[in-house]
């Protein structure tokens, strides 16, 4: 996929972040309720681990409330078809999450071949800010030497010394800033 269309895909599905939970949190309301169904369903389109339910019968237990076992797995399953799907693994990639294997059967390779270019992105965008740091490092660097150049007190081999210095720092700016300009060509990124 080009990046050009993984930034678009960005853009588009910025605000829908994944949460992932660690641990399962059910009230004595929600078990006695035992809407399992939608909890379930809820869980699966959450990306949720199937073990989640062990945690939901020892909760319930405490409470004195049964978990219905084949309807939370069945509705599970039903929301899992709408997390397993590319959009979701490029979001969990993009977002540098780790990867998520709770999806089976063949939209588990819709997922991997989306979180593999949402990564893609991820590790893109980390390039980018690393390279965006070292030149503004760069730059405070050498502002701090010119400064420091301007001191009437400097005697002339610290002023040479930090003119050298200067033409180092300047060197390694133009350079850095040469590899971002190709980094960013490679990749046809214009953000």
């Amino acid at each position: 996929m080009m990046i050009k269309n993984i930034i678009k895909v960005i853009a588009l599905s910025g605000a829908s972040g994944l949460v992932l939970a660690s641990c399962a949190s059910i009230s004595e309301s929600q078990c006695e309720a035992g809407n399992w169904a939608d909890i379930g369903y809820r869980d699966g389109v959450g990306g949720k681990k199937r073990t989640r339910i062990a945690d939901y019968v020892e909760k319930c237990g405490e409470y004195g409330q049964a978990v219905d076992r084949p309807v939370y797995l069945s509705n599970y399953e039903t929301g899992l078809t709408h997390y397993c799907v590319y959009d979701k693994g490029f979001s969990l990639g993009e977002n540098g999450s780790s990867y998520n294997s709770v999806c089976s059967g063949a939209s588990a390779a819709d997922f991997r071949i989306g979180y593999e270019d949402g990564h893609a992105q991820y590790e893109l965008k980390q390039e980018y800010q690393r390279y965006e740091s070292r030149i503004e490092e760069s730059r405070d660097e050498l502002a701090d030497v010119r400064s420091r150049l301007n001191d009437s007190d400097l005697n002339s081999d610290e002023k040479k010394r930090l003119q050298k210095k200067a033409r180092r720092l300047e060197r390694r700016l133009d350079d850095l800033q040469w590899e971002f300009r190709d980094f960013r060509r490679k990749y046809n990124i214009d953000w």
